[in-house]
């Protein structure tokens, strides 16, 4: 049984490293502040981008993590890792561009007018933050699963509110550099 103040300790360094992480994020969003307000789909996509990049990392975690419990192996090479990329990232793929469509039709409906070249950019920048974040994520899920795993601590407790606010950070920064090289 856990102690509040066994909680608080496992937790402080976990809450503060993610707060530190929103912080970044909120900064590079307001560089593209302007650019947001006038481009209403990509409004709409941010939410919904981190939240399928997140939840794609929680998913890969809990998939080494359980791997782990189980002594299966979790490296690069192993067989359960190649075959976790080769389930997440085409889902990713398909979400980007579903979330993409999806988000202009919901502009379009509150009044955005698009052509075909703006459809392009905004799914283009979902695609590329998507890639690169799955990436990202799965080399984190993967390298922090075994070293927590190694340290004897459940890696769900540790790198799940981890893997979801270098989500959001990165898909906040990584979009932003894309919006403004694109807008």
């Amino acid at each position: 049984m856990f102690t509040v103040k066994q909680i608080f300790k496992e937790s402080i360094f976990i809450l503060f490293l993610t707060t530190v992480f929103g912080i970044f994020a909120g900064l590079f969003l307001n560089m593209v502040e302007d650019i947001l307000l006038v481009v209403l789909p990509l409004v709409v996509i941010l939410p919904a981008l981190n939240g399928m990049i997140g939840d794609l990392g929680i998913i890969m975690v809990s998939r080494c993590t359980t791997a782990l419990y189980e002594k299966v192996s979790v490296s690069y090479h192993s067989r359960l890792v190649k075959h976790l990329f080769k389930d997440i990232f085409p889902i990713a793929i398909f979400c980007a561009v579903y979330i993409s469509i999806i988000a202009t039709f919901i502009a379009y409906f509150k009044g955005f007018y698009f052509d075909y070249v703006t459809l392009l950019k905004i799914v283009w920048i979902t695609l590329a933050t998507t890639i690169t974040l799955v990436m990202v994520v799965f080399i984190v899920a993967v390298v922090g699963s075994v070293y927590v795993y190694k340290k004897k601590v459940n890696p769900d407790d540790v790198l799940i509110p981890i893997i979801t606010s270098i989500a959001d950070m990165a898909s906040m920064v990584v979009f932003s550099f894309l919006v403004l090289f694109l807008f």
